[in-house]
């Protein structure tokens, strides 16, 4: 069934319009018509003209918000992902540029993309070396600020060229003042780059390890968290599924924070989702082993202070 026999009369002759304004490029306008659609048709194939049209507007930031709606829809075809990450470096977006290009199999056209990405680096060092020098330092000293203050400048650094943004990451995974919080990004930030050198990062214990990032899965790709994943469902989401969703965003939060050491601290996973739950409950648990529910405790609050600073 065709898009547009999904459409009332009014939204068929906004399409008709919009459709008029593509081929005329006249891209703000078909822009503005799109958006009314696909407020009420939000597919793929809609969301899709909406972003290009909004490109070509160089509408850069709006385009990929709403591309980030059907993210996995535009790394399924080489076009789609190559306008997904040129949307990123149209922002400046360096680092989650390279990240989507990781998630590419095709080696060739990872090469191809990644050159692009260093090439855009190169004239943006041109023109923007003080405001780099700027987000650069302020990333590197990021303990200095208040947490908001820190998630505004973390965000910043994700726009420096890549090399820079790892440089600043790799000292702030041993920095005894950055938040644990701060910490477990980065290296989920480092994992998705894949960078192949081995990192040391200072773990919850305050402990210093070395890892090698791309021999290990994404979290979210490991087997205890398909495994607590699984737990939770069982438990919960017949029964309650908005606490499911509130507990699913809790757990995938302490995990994080977790990582890589997940397994050696998470030896009963049941009983770590038991213990989620009846938190979540106001109940008593006294089921959970003392050394995990110790961890869990320490996971648990430092998610709290952070959600409520």
């Amino acid at each position: 069934m065709a898009l547009e026999d999904h459409l009332t009369p009014e939204m068929q002759a906004l399409m008709t319009r919009a459709q008029t304004e593509m081929k005329q490029e006249n891209w703000h306008d078909a822009a503005e018509s799109l958006t009314v659609i696909y407020e009420t048709i939000a597919t793929f194939d809609m969301n899709y003209r909406l972003v290009t049209a909004l490109f070509m507007d160089e509408q850069y930031q709006l385009a990929a918000s709403y591309a980030d709606d059907f993210l996995l829809n535009y790394l399924e075809e080489e076009t789609d992902f190559r306008m997904l990450v040129a949307l990123a470096i149209q922002n400046q977006n360096f680092v989650y540029a390279q990240q989507l290009v990781m998630l590419w199999q095709d080696e060739t056209v990872q090469a191809a993309v990644l050159s692009d990405i260093r090439d855009a680096e190169v004239r943006a060092k041109t023109t923007m070396a003080t405001t780099f020098q700027t987000i650069a330092r302020q990333f590197y000293h990021l303990s200095d600020y208040s947490i908001m203050e820190q998630r505004d400048r973390y965000e910043s650094a994700r726009h420096l060229p890549v090399d820079e943004f790892i440089v600043g990451a790799r000292y702030l995974l041993v920095d005894p003042f950055a938040t644990p919080i701060i910490r477990a990004t980065l290296l989920e930030d480092l994992q998705k780059l894949q960078v192949a050198e081995p990192v040391q990062y200072r773990w919850l214990d305050d402990e210093i390890y070395t890892i090698a990032l791309n021999q290990l899965p994404l979290l979210t790709d490991s087997e205890i968290f398909e495994e607590i994943a699984d737990y939770l469902d069982e438990k919960v989401g017949q029964d309650d599924p908005i606490a499911l969703d509130l507990l699913a965003q809790q757990v995938r939060f302490e995990l994080t924070l977790l990582y890589p050491r997940v397994t050696e601290v998470v030896t009963d996973p049941e009983g770590w989702v038991d213990a989620s739950i009846d938190q979540y409950y106001e109940r008593r648990n006294l089921s959970e082993m003392a050394e995990q529910r110790k961890w869990h405790e320490t996971v648990r609050d430092l998610t709290t202070n952070f959600f409520e600073n």
